[in-house]
């Protein structure tokens, strides 16, 4: 079973613009890959912060689910949206600062 984890830094002020873009992505994600997203926000250490974690059953789950959900037409709309906002500056999250994790239960 693995457990992945993205993270990402949330702009000044933008929490809920964040969380709701987030949510964009669980819907998606469920919708194209059948995989259910967790979302949460840091509460201790870093603040500012959210996560979106899944279990999958392997990393080949984990990279078709990626495919999936990123490349389904809703997926690269909601990412072409985003490329844009960075590019503008009007992002809710702070570019460069995605951080992705893949653990392997043990």
């Amino acid at each position: 079973m693995i457990h992945r984890r993205m993270t990402v830094q949330i702009a000044p002020g933008r929490q809920a613009d964040a969380v709701a873009r987030v949510h964009e992505w669980v819907a998606i994600f469920k919708e194209a890959a059948g995989v259910t997203l967790g979302v949460s926000v840091v509460t201790t250490g870093t603040l500012g912060r959210i996560c979106a974690s899944a279990d999958v059953d392997s990393l080949a789950a984990r990279e078709a689910a990626d495919t999936k959900g990123f490349g389904s037409p809703k997926g690269q709309a909601l990412g072409a949206k985003q490329d844009q906002e960075e590019r503008d500056g009007t992002s809710p999250f702070v570019p460069g600062t995605w951080h992705d994790e893949v653990w392997r239960y043990s």
